[in-house]
């Protein structure tokens, strides 16, 4: 069985609708996740809703409840030029932007979580199986809980509000992880809030051909 997880409704929409045999399995009194069958493989879809708490809370639940081939993290992310707007890419390594625990002076690098490897690395093989698939790069992923609109140049990649969580709680239960995803806004440019919102609302049948390329 292999977990899919997204943040947000509009990412998973395409991906539920293409799958067969689907089943909601209430998770708690507001969440649900679905089972079913997409391109022939069992999976178990979740929307996590946004934001690290979110992700790492519900993605760790389910990796409790159940024991996955693999997890594939899709979604939206910020760029950063050259980067351009519905770019594919995939998640070489992933740490947080937000994370500092270089204070204590106990060697830890800033974006560390302390007893947590820094940065967390995609599954070699799954890795390469989704750059051949996409025929996209491979990039480092920043998260944290700000929607960022300014560069920062200790950080060269793409940006989300969940997906080092995710990371965090496949790491935490020994579970193969890859992360792929659609760039919707560029980072610092004039119109990246209104292409963000745009964008979302178009993106979910690439988002869906995506997961379906590397399954």
């Amino acid at each position: 069985m292999i977990l899919i997880v997204c943040a947000m409704d509009s990412e998973a929409s395409e991906i539920k609708r293409e799958m067969t045999d689907v089943e909601a399995v209430q998770l708690t009194s507001l969440k649900f996740y679905y089972k079913g069958i997409l391109k022939k493989k069992e999976v178990v879809l979740i929307v996590t809703g946004v934001g690290k708490s979110n992700a790492s809370l519900f993605t760790g639940i389910l990796l409790s409840k159940y024991n996955f081939e693999y997890i594939i993290n899709v979604g939206l992310v910020g760029g950063l030029s050259p980067l351009k707007v519905g770019d594919k890419v995939v998640v070489r390594d992933a740490s947080y932007h937000d994370v500092d625990a270089t204070g204590f002076d106990f060697g830890y690098e800033y974006g560390q979580v302390p007893g947590q490897p820094n940065p967390f690395l995609s599954n070699a093989d799954l890795l390469n199986r989704a750059k051949f698939a996409l025929a996209a790069d491979e990039v480092s992923l920043y998260t944290g809980d700000a929607f960022l609109k300014k560069k920062n140049p200790r950080f060269i990649g793409v940006f989300d509000m969940e997906g080092a969580s995710i990371y965090q709680a496949a790491n935490i239960f020994n579970t193969k992880m890859v992360s792929i995803k659609l760039v919707s806004d560029v980072i610092d440019s004039e119109t990246q809030k209104e292409d963000y919102l745009k964008f979302e609302q178009t993106s979910g049948n690439t988002l869906k051909e995506m997961v379906l390329a590397i399954l």
